[in-house]
C-alpha cells in the first residue's frame, strides 16, 4: 500500500477524464480486497454487487519484487481469469505490468501480461490509455499493435528497448491516499531522486532507472504545501537521498512551513553534521545504513566503496544528534565471499557499539542472502548450497547473541531458489510458474537449484 509506484498508478488513472479506478490487493494468497469497494454502498461507486478483476477493461499491476509474480497469478485465478496471456482472448481485460523487476526483466512476466512496461511511464501511460478510449477499450489485435509500437512496451519475447525520461523528473511520484493503516502512518511520501549515481554491481535500481534524474526543489516544496491541511509529515524518497543536490534547502524549507521530514535512505560516505543537525530538528530516531558485507575488499569488488571508518563516523554523528536506533543492512553469499568476510559483519558490529551503548542506543541487523539480478553486473553469478547459508547464519547467531543492543534478523530462505529464478528467468521460467501455482507446488523450482536443493 505504501508503493509509491502503486500510488502513482492511482493517482493518474484516477485524474484521466472519464476513466473509474479501483484498488485491488490479496490478502493471505487467497483472497482480493478493494478499499473502493468496500465503501458503505450508499456512498460507494457501484450501485450492484462489488466489482472483481474480471469486470474492468484494464488491469494494472506495479511489482518491485519477483515473488510479487506468484501473487500476481493468484490474483488472476481467484478473478476467474486465465493466467496465461495467449489464453486470454477479447473477452478477458487488458494486462498491464510494469515496475522496477520487469523493467530488468520483462520475459518472466510477459508469460502473464498481454505487454510488460519497461522502463519510465511518465507520459506512455497516458498515451495507452488514449488509444484505448478511441478503441472503446476493444482488446482486438489492430489495438495491440498500435500499443506494442511505443517505445518501453515488451510484449513476449520482443525486443523493445527501455524508455528512459532523460530529463528532471517533472511529475514526482507521490502518495495519492493517506491512512493511518500503513507503515508510514499518515505520511505523504515524495520522490525527489530517480536512479543513482554510484556504482553498486549487485543492485538493479543503478541498472533499470538510470540516468540520475531530480525533482526540482520548488516542485516538490509545492506538491508538499498541496497536504497541509491533511499531514505535516513528509517521507522523502530516492535510492540515496543525498544525491539530490539541494537535499539541504529541501528539508529547510519544509521545516520553515511547518512540516517533519524523514529520510528513507542515507549513505554513511555522504553523511555530514549538517545532515545529522537536520535529522535532530525533524526528531528522527531511526537512521539506517547498508554496509553490505564486513570486508572491506569484498565491499569494494561489489562497487561499494565505503571505509568502515566513514561507517562509524556517520553513526557517532547520528547518535550526537539524537538519533537511538541504527539499522544495518548486510548480504551474505557474495561471489568470492570467505567465512573471514561473513565473521567481519560481527567485528563491525561490536565496534558500532562500543560507539553507541551509552548513549542508550541500539543496532539491529538484518542479514540477506545475496540474489543475483537480471541486467546488472553480477546476473551469471550462482547462489550457494543452502547449507552454506545455514552454517553462515549459526556462525553469526553465535558470536552475536549476548551482545547488549544488538538484535538480528535474516531473511528466510525458503524462496532464495525461487526469486533467483524468477529474477534471471525467461518464458520458461513463467510458464514453469504457472504450473507450479496450478499444481500447488514450487518444488521444480528447487530441482533447478544446485548443491544439492
Amino acid at each position: 500500500m505504501s508503493n509509491l509506484g502503486f500510488h502513482s498508478l492511482f493517482h493518474r488513472t484516477s485524474a484521466f477524464g472519464g476513466l473509474r479506478t479501483v484498488r485491488f490487493f490479496i490478502e493471505r494468497g487467497k483472497e482480493l480486497f478493494s478499499p473502493e469497494a468496500s465503501i458503505p454502498a450508499k456512498k460507494s461507486l457501484f450501485r450492484a454487487s462489488p466489482p472483481t478483476l474480471r469486470s474492468f477493461n484494464i488491469i494494472l499491476f506495479t511489482v518491485a519484487f519477483e515473488l510479487d509474480y506468484v501473487n500476481i497469478v493468484r490474483m488472476l485465478e481467484l478473478s476467474s481469469i486465465p493466467p496465461l496471456s495467449n489464453e486470454r482472448d477479447e473477452r478477458y481485460p487488458l494486462i498491464i505490468s510494469g515496475g522496477i523487476a520487469p523493467s530488468a526483466n520483462p520475459r518472466v512476466l510477459s508469460v502473464f501480461s498481454d505487454f510488460v512496461c519497461v522502463g519510465d511511464m511518465d507520459d506512455l501511460l497516458e498515451r495507452i490509455l488514449e488509444i484505448l478510449f478511441r478503441c472503446n477499450f476493444r482488446k482486438s489485435e489492430n489495438t495491440l499493435k498500435e500499443i506494442e509500437g511505443f517505445e518501453g512496451i515488451y510484449r513476449m519475447d520482443g525486443r523493445t528497448p527501455k524508455r528512459w525520461v532523460k530529463e528532471d523528473i517533472t511529475v514526482p511520484a507521490h502518495s495519492a491516499v493517506l491512512t493511518r493503516k500503513t507503515e508510514f502512518s499518515d505520511k505523504f511520501l515524495i520522490e525527489i531522486v530517480r536512479g543513482c549515481r554510484h556504482n553498486c554491481t549487485f543492485c538493479m535500481t543503478r541498472c533499470v532507472t538510470r540516468p540520475v534524474r531530480f525533482v526540482k526543489s520548488e516542485l516538490i516544496t509545492r506538491t508538499v504545501k498541496s497536504v497541509i491541511a491533511y499531514t505535516r509529515k513528509v517521507g522523502l524518497i530516492a535510492p540515496v537521498l543525498t544525491d539530490h543536490p539541494e537535499i539541504v534547502e529541501i528539508v529547510k524549507k519544509m521545516n520553515s512551513l511547518g512540516f517533519v521530514a524523514s529520510f528513507s535512505s542515507l549513505r554513511a560516505d555522504d553523511f555530514s553534521e549538517e545532515l545529522a543537525r537536520l535529522l535532530k530538528a525533524n526528531g528522527q530516531k531511526t537512521v539506517t545504513f547498508a554496509p553490505e558485507t564486513g570486508s572491506f575488499i569484498l565491499r569494494k569488488q561489489i562497487g561499494k566503496d565505503l571505509a568502515d571508518e566513514d561507517l562509524y563516523r556517520a553513526v557517532a554523528l547520528a547518535a550526537a544528534n539524537g538519533v537511538k536506533r541504527f539499522r544495518y543492512y548486510f548480504m551474505y553469499g557474495l561471489p568470492g565471499e570467505t567465512t573471514d568476510d561473513v565473521r567481519n559483519i560481527v567485528l563491525i558490529s561490536k565496534k558500532t557499539m562500543n560507539l553507541i551503548f551509552k548513549m542508550g542506543c541500539t543496532l539491529h541487523l538484518s542479514i540477506n542472502p545475496f540474489i543475483p539480478k537480471k541486467g546488472t553486473a553480477l546476473e551469471g553469478e550462482s547462489v550457494y548450497p543452502l547449507e552454506y547459508y545455514r552454517e553462515m547464519q549459526k556462525l553469526l547467531e553465535k558470536e552475536l547473541s549476548g551482545i547488549p543492543g544488538i538484535s538480528v534478523k535474516f531473511e528466510s530462505l525458503r524462496f532464495l531458489h525461487i526469486q533467483h529464478q524468477l529474477s534471471i528467468g525467461n518464458l520458461d521460467t513463467g510458464y514453469l510458474l504457472n504450473d507450479c501455482i496450478l499444481k500447488g507446488s514450487m518444488r521444480p523450482f528447487q530441482e533447478l537449484g544446485i548443491g544439492g536443493y
